[in-house]
């Protein structure tokens, strides 16, 4: 399973159960178009599932926050 590290910080929206992952808060990571990706915070710890999209300015859209 591929995955996205976000840049430190950048977790919040995604507690707040806002959807959106943009570029610039991804550190490294990424997938294949469509691709479902493991979202971690910058420590590590698993955030969301999400789609991921490397053509659009919104890389990943969560789709389920449970494990």
């Amino acid at each position: 399973m591929k995955s996205l590290r976000l840049r430190a910080g950048k977790e919040r929206p995604l507690l707040g159960r806002h959807p959106w992952i943009f570029d610039p808060a991804i550190a490294k990571g990424g997938g294949d178009a469509g691709e479902t990706v493991r979202v971690e915070a910058d420590a590590g710890r698993f955030l969301c599932w999400a789609p991921f999209s490397p053509a659009s300015k919104i890389r990943a859209r969560a789709w389920g926050f449970g494990r």
